[in-house]
């Protein structure tokens, strides 16, 4: 019998240390606890994914609300002229929300999202032809078109509020569609941090 006591008296002892001193265990580790209210709610992001294939510039910024949503816009400029259904310039406010993950940072995991977008759309080449047979391009400005759209991606974000995204959408013109495409694209892996 005093064999047992023995024993479970070793056994024991180190749960009662780590009970007594368990406050210093996360000093001695340095493990840092951060709490959701101390995380600031505002993210700014860059499409890294419109930067290398566009080449184009897209930068957004988020306001999260909560844990599970968030109101944001997003700024296009592209360079090239060749991509995201013909924008040259887009100005896309979204709402998002977000499923499922919503411990510690939120607003991170799962979203979905509405967005619209007040772009300028190069439209359609046209050509004339010239009394030698010969065609040429007629000139053209961009045309002013909006949109409607909807969106899903996946949100991570660490300690440090350094955060990594990926999504995809399309987006519907809403105006006359006679001389640009009626659809475009909403995609990217972004890029960002939480201030």
């Amino acid at each position: 019998m005093k064999n047992t006591l023995i024993i479970l008296a070793l056994i024991l002892s180190p749960l009662g240390l780590f009970k007594t001193y368990g406050q210093n265990v996360d000093s001695l580790f340095k493990i840092e606890k951060t709490n959701a209210s101390e995380i600031s709610r505002t993210e700014v992001r860059v499409n890294a994914l419109a930067l290398l294939v566009g080449p184009a510039i897209d930068l957004s910024y988020e306001y999260m609300f909560s844990s599970s949503n968030g109101l944001g816009g997003s700024l296009l400029l592209d360079l090239n002229g060749d991509n995201y259904g013909n924008q040259k310039f887009a100005l896309t406010p979204f709402y998002r929300f977000y499923f499922f993950d919503t411990r510690d940072y939120g607003a991170r995991g799962l979203f979905v999202e509405g967005f619209s977008s007040f772009s300028s759309v190069e439209p359609y080449a046209e050509f004339l032809e010239q009394t030698d047979g010969a065609f040429i391009e007629k000139p053209k400005n961009n045309e002013f078109q909006w949109s409607l759209g909807f969106g899903a991606g996946r949100k991570w974000i660490n300690k440090k509020g350094f955060s990594f995204e990926i999504f995809l959408g399309v987006g519907r013109y809403m105006l006359n569609t006679d001389r640009t495409d009626e659809v475009h694209p909403r995609i990217g892996a972004s890029f960002g941090k939480r201030f």
